[in-house]
């Protein structure tokens, strides 16, 4: 059997290719204007996306059913946080005086909820509103602090108020995925009426 098959292949996203597509161009443009690791660290970036995009997750037993059932379209998550991200080193806007720090984190938290949001529902909805909004709250949280801690030990974060910021604007975005999933749902299938 072939690796990868042409169902396989037609169940990817097409908006995650483009994503990828994009990525391809930013780090061509990054090393068109001479900033050459930031260019080698984007096209790494774009090979771990694929090692997440392309394998055929959905034949791979070995794999949490919750992972086999997550759907493409998010496959373009972690595509899209790697967009975001690599303006920031590749041209130092992080460290700029202007909101890009906060947008990453916020943009990044909301990617990352759509994630945690589909792993938790794998199923179809369940439960009460209120409970999926406190796991995501947690969730967005702990990744929040996480990321703030490797900041901390690889010198890349600024001062406490930075830190303390970054991690509510990631909890933020993971929670406000929650309500983004729910957007176009009627009122009977919707959970945030519960």
């Amino acid at each position: 059997m072939a690796l990868l098959t042409r169902e396989d292949w037609r169940r990817h996203s097409w908006f995650a290719w483009a994503s990828l597509l994009a990525l391809a161009a930013t780090a061509a443009w990054f090393w068109q204007i001479d900033r050459r690791s930031a260019a080698l660290g984007t096209l790494a970036a774009l090979v771990g996306c694929l090692g997440l995009i392309l394998p055929p997750r959905e034949r791979m037993e070995v794999l949490p059913a919750p992972l086999r059932a997550l759907p493409r379209s998010l496959d373009a998550t972690p595509v899209l946080a790697t967009l975001l991200v690599s303006p920031g080193f590749g041209l130092n806007w992080f460290y700029g005086a202007n909101p890009y720090d906060e947008v990453v984190h916020l943009l990044n938290g909301v990617l990352a909820g759509a994630v945690f949001v589909a792993l938790r529902e794998w199923r179809g909805p369940h439960g009460k509103a209120r409970r999926l909004i406190g796991e995501t709250f947690l969730f967005g949280l702990v990744l929040g602090t996480a990321w703030e801690v490797f900041e901390a030990l690889t010198k890349l974060s600024g001062d406490w108020t930075d830190t303390w910021t970054d991690v509510v604007l990631t909890t933020t975005g993971a929670v406000l995925a929650v309500a983004i999933s729910r957007i176009g749902l009627s009122p009977r299938h919707s959970r945030l009426a519960e």
